[in-house]
C-alpha cells in the first residue's frame, strides 16, 4: 500500500507520496521539522495522526 499524505500546515500544499504509509510519514516529519521549525518530537506525533488520502482523487 502506498502513503499519500498531504501537510497539515495552513496554507502548505507540499505532498508526499511513499511505499507505505510509514514511510510516507516519516518523510513528512521531515518537512514538518525542516519547513516548518516544528520540533521533532510535535513534528512525528503529527504525521503519525495523518490519515492517508486515498481515491481517485487522491493525486489532485
Amino acid at each position: 500500500m502506498t502513503g499519500y499524505l498531504r501537510c497539515p500546515a495552513p496554507g502548505c500544499t507540499h505532498h508526499i507520496t511513499g511505499t507505505t504509509v510509514r514511510a510516507a510519514a516519516e518523510d513528512m516529519t521531515e518537512h514538518l521539522v525542516a519547513k516548518h521549525e516544528l520540533p521533532e518530537v510535535s513534528a512525528s506525533y503529527q504525521a503519525q495522526m495523518l490519515l492517508p488520502i486515498t481515491g481517485p482523487r487522491a493525486v489532485a
